[in-house]
């Protein structure tokens, strides 16, 4: 009742007469009710489950981490991070594991060509190649690109400071010709308006990608690739709906072993927070990523177990 008095208060003061008092009490509610602070046009609290609808895919994205077991970044006892925090909104697989142990370019090799045809870590160049169909040359010249962070010059086959090459599986595949090479394997840029291509293979400096560097400095810096002034989920083209981002690890540390789970993140409009524990690996990840981009599966990608379920991709 005492609501009801200050409201025809109000209305008494608006000079409002009685047949008009539910609008009055509208604009009084109006006017009392505390302010509400509206998030810009296009903002989201997360990347994912915006959509129950699967989209037609356009744009997959791989960023590549180093050497560390799902325990050491996203179990229990791990510390916050980017990784963390994406794992609570995001896609998860607790149990993905590695197709090779314990170096790291064939796992490289394995998880875009379906087969494990390089067995060491090695430069490229004659002792050190791969013959071997792959997403890459699936999707030929104008279809991908290949971004690897401190790296010297487009194409770059030797390591240089925090930059090394096995890191960056075009390198190795024969068929790559040198002049896709200089085209398509680049020093990480501003990644605003260099995401085009259909499938993007992203490789941090050893810094910034744990083999190296603290699990702190790659939290940073991928906070800054997805969520910076240029970051990923907040410009074209993961803001119109069509893309998928892909957090994958090659093996775990030292002391880990094939087996050992490591984390593997995904991150679309499509997928919801959910973590799936069906045994997937490298294998599987091509598998998915051959799938959404519509070319055919390779060698063990095609009876590796499928993701695009769990994940609503």
């Amino acid at each position: 009742m005492a609501a009801c008095r200050g409201f025809q208060r109000i209305a008494g003061i608006l000079g409002v007469v009685p047949r008009r008092f539910p609008i009055a009490l509208a604009l009084a509610l109006a006017l009392l009710a505390p302010a509400t602070l509206t998030a810009p046009a296009g903002a989201a609290t997360t990347p994912c489950g915006r959509t129950k609808t699967t989209p037609t895919w356009s744009h997959v994205i791989v960023i590549a981490f180093e050497n560390h077991s799902y325990a050491s970044v996203l179990g229990a006892g791990a510390p916050a991070s980017e990784f963390t925090r994406l794992a609570g909104e995001c896609g998860v697989a607790t149990h993905f594991t590695a197709s090779h142990f314990p170096h790291s370019l064939p796992t490289y090799i394995a998880s875009t060509s379906g087969q494990v045809s390089i067995t060491g870590d090695c430069l490229p160049g004659p002792a050190c190649q791969s013959t071997a169909v792959n997403i890459f040359s699936q999707l030929g010249p104008t279809g991908w690109r290949a971004y690897g962070q401190s790296m010297p010059s487009p194409c770059a086959k030797t390591n240089s400071g925090d930059y090394v090459t096995r890191h960056l599986p075009p390198l190795y595949y024969t068929r790559t010709t040198h002049a896709s090479c200089v085209a398509n394997v680049l020093p990480l840029p501003n990644l605003v308006g260099n995401l085009g291509r259909r499938f993007t293979w992203i490789a941090p400096d050893e810094q910034r990608d744990m083999e190296v560097g603290t699990p702190a400095q790659a939290s940073t810096w991928l906070h800054a690739v997805l969520e910076g002034s240029s970051g990923i989920l907040t410009h074209k083209p993961y803001t119109q709906g069509h893309t998928a981002v892909f957090i994958w690890f090659d093996t775990g540390a030292n002391s880990d072993n094939v087996s050992t789970p490591l984390p593997f993140i995904v991150i679309s409009p499509s997928t919801p927070h959910v973590h799936t524990a069906v045994a997937l690996n490298d294998f599987s990840a091509l598998r998915v990523w051959e799938r959404m981009l519509g070319v055919a599966c390779l060698k063990s990608a095609c009876t590796a177990p499928g993701m695009g379920k769990p994940f609503h991709l």
